[in-house]
């Protein structure tokens, strides 16, 4: 496919002309469901791919020619399939829409720069692997939970410490889940994936939520809960990980 798509979520106001017209690229963003995202854009052909953008009545679906990407905007589009065994972290700022319209987009536009800068900053320090970013949120790979659950701690108390000296930090609310998946160069895909988002739309301000398999003994968390999840027949075994 020559061109790929992504939402701009501050511009989405969950129309959801692009799921109608193309449902297995677009689907309702994990924990936003008044907001879209992309899924699957190479299920569909570029014909219907442009039709579900220009669809939107706000133009939130920016559509990027590949040809004009730079090497590492690429990364992860080519490359044989394997299965690989993966902890995924998912990401995302909680009331973000409400954030935007009290800070106003100069002051939001600052508060996010400095937001993605901290997270890159801490989990890069732990290994971790950004696959994508939707915006205010990052969908990230590590190597073992024990990595990505001591990102995940270190993450919330960078954001309590910016509170405490400077005042201000957005809630940022986090989902961790180890699990196989499928790896297509820098991407990856499957059920664990979808899991793994799911289970951070659990997740309130300031929280951390881990499938149980996620976490160690060593780490101080909740008492395990069942929790069914978008999508997903089978319920799931998680807990909140205690940061402080």
């Amino acid at each position: 496919m020559a061109i790929r798509a992504r939402v701009d979520r501050h511009k989405c106001i969950g129309a959801g002309n692009c799921i109608t017209l193309a449902p297995t690229a677009f689907d309702w963003l994990a924990g936003d469901f008044g907001k879209s995202d992309v899924v699957g854009p190479d299920s569909v052909d570029e014909e219907i791919l442009r039709a579900a953008a220009f669809s939107c009545p706000t133009a939130a679906i920016i559509l990027e020619d590949v040809s004009e990407l730079l090497p590492w905007q690429l990364r992860g589009k080519t490359g044989p399939a394997r299965r690989v065994l993966k902890t995924f972290m998912f990401t995302d700022i909680v009331g973000s829409t409400n954030l935007v319209e009290v800070l106003g987009d100069e002051a939001w536009e600052a508060m996010l720069r400095w937001h993605n800068a901290a997270l890159r900053e801490v989990f890069t320090a732990q290994g971790g692997e950004e696959i994508s970013t939707t915006g205010d949120g990052f969908f990230v790979s590590f190597d073992s939970p024990d990595l990505a659950v001591a990102a995940a701690i270190a993450i919330q108390r960078r954001l309590a410490e910016q509170r405490a000296t400077q005042g201000f930090a957005p809630q940022v609310r986090i989902g961790l889940h180890a699990s196989d998946a499928t790896r297509v160069g820098g991407d990856f895909h499957g059920k664990g994936v979808h899991e793994a988002a799911r289970i951070a739309a659990l997740g309130g301000a300031g929280e951390i939520v881990a499938s149980v398999a996620t976490v160690g003994e060593s780490t101080r968390t909740s008492n395990p809960r069942s929790a069914t999840l978008k999508g997903l027949s089978e319920p799931i075994e998680v807990v909140n990980v205690d940061w402080r």
